[in-house]
């Protein structure tokens, strides 16, 4: 009976000992996180776009987090004078390990010069933030230097002719 006693007691003072050696924060679950991810919808890093005209983007946001995103918020980075619209503007929410596609439409101004352009998309949520960028390659058109050359020449010729026709017929 002796022994009981002293086994029951030792054994209380040893869950009490280890109890007060375990730390509250080693018995609590690992807090979720939030890991958010766009990108873009295309195999090559320039991507053409044409003045003036609706040009489309596709943009997958994910999260590989383990705790679902809230309120998400689609902005850009553009370039002066550029309009760029998602569909959807913004998500509710995103749960852990889902995607979602986002429609782009950028287009560019008539008045856009030839050349490349940084566009950045980012994804602002609640609980977290990101983006991704990517030039945009404006083609080339009919370039305002073409329709310079062109009057050059007309005025050229229209000159050519005057002459000839002034001076040819004596």
């Amino acid at each position: 009976m002796k022994y009981v006693k002293f086994i029951i007691c030792f054994f209380m003072l040893t869950v009490i000992a280890l109890s007060c050696l375990v730390s509250p924060a080693v018995l609590v679950a690992q807090e979720g996180k939030q890991d958010l991810s766009l990108r873009l919808l295309y195999d090559y890093y320039y991507k053409e776009v044409t003045r003036g005209k609706d040009n489309a983007l596709f943009m997958e946001i994910r999260n590989y987090g383990t705790n679902e995103v809230n309120n998400i918020r689609f902005i850009s980075n553009k370039p002066t004078g550029w309009l760029v619209e998602f569909n959807p503007e913004s998500l509710d929410r995103l749960v852990a390990g889902s995607s979602h596609t986002i429609d782009i439409k950028v287009v560019p101004p008539s008045h856009a010069d030839k050349g490349e352009y940084n566009l950045t998309f980012i994804a602002e949520a609640d609980e977290t933030r990101t983006a991704t960028s990517t030039m945009l390659r404006v083609d080339g058109g009919v370039s305002t230097w073409l329709w310079v050359g062109v009057g050059v020449g007309v005025l050229m010729l229209a000159g050519f002719i005057i002459v000839f026709l002034r001076f040819g017929k004596q």
